[in-house]
């Protein structure tokens, strides 16, 4: 009886997990090279192959490499979430220059971009900031608080589809915590995240990963697991739960 348990238990520890609200997700675990195709991303602009994977992440660099991909996921109603780690690369000099390009944001089936995240100057003595736009090419909120080269952070962005506003969250744990909002913009229905390569004022190079698509914040708030370690945290609940009733 009790192995019938456990083998019953198991699919529904992962059909359960199976069901949550995240859309699509991807932690880079490919060959360094070409991120395009693999896990699904697509080429939309640019030159293939130019957007690389390298140790597990994505790498974003801004300069010569021109492309820009997108990973589809199923169409949703309502608000869409964003959220992934990134770290800029130390550019030996705190971030300068006005062409702050963006580079990961929501997109339709063509070329309409919201949610467009990029790299900005710093205010306060640090190295670099962040801003975020509903639907412009430049930063509408700034995050008040400069970050650090070679440091890992959780980027959260939120897209309102039928409001057209775009909110930011830099190491949230809530969704009351504070954020930041673009201005109000087109509102769109929302199909693929993308990353994007260009040209800015410094050509930084942006490490991504953790990347998680969903409905709510708590969906992207966190990195989704290794399906091996859904399954294994799933089994090693069910045991304890087992045990405890023996």
């Amino acid at each position: 009886m009790k192995k019938s348990i456990i083998t019953i238990g198991a699919p529904l520890v992962l059909s359960h997990l199976a069901t949550a609200s995240v859309l699509v997700s991807d932690n880079f675990d490919y060959t360094d090279g070409s991120l395009v195709p693999n896990g699904g991303w697509a080429n939309h602009s640019g030159t293939v192959g130019d957007l690389l994977v390298a140790g597990g992440q994505a790498v974003v660099q801004h300069g010569t490499p021109s492309e820009d991909a997108n990973l589809a996921f199923t169409p949703t109603a309502g608000k869409l979430y964003y959220g992934f780690d990134f770290s800029v690369g130390d550019l030996g000099a705190p971030y300068s220059g006005v062409d702050n390009e963006y580079f990961a944001h929501f997109k339709d089936d063509a070329f309409a971009f919201r949610a467009r995240m990029d790299i900005l100057e710093p205010s306060a003595g640090g190295d670099f900031s962040v801003g975020i736009s509903s639907d412009s090419s430049t930063a509408e909120g700034v995050w008040a608080t400069d970050l650090t080269y070679d440091t890992f952070y959780r980027a959260i962005v939120e897209y309102d589809q039928v409001a057209g506003v775009a909110k930011m969250w830099i190491n949230a744990a809530l969704e009351t915590d504070t954020s930041v909002s673009g201005a109000v913009g087109s509102a769109d229905a929302m199909t693929q995240f993308a990353l994007r390569q260009s040209d800015s004022s410094e050509n930084e190079t942006i490490t991504v990963d953790g990347l998680v698509v969903g409905t709510a914040f708590s969906d992207v708030v966190n990195p989704v697991p290794e399906p091996s370690s859904f399954a294994l945290l799933g089994l090693a609940g069910l045991a304890a739960m087992l045990r405890r009733r023996n």
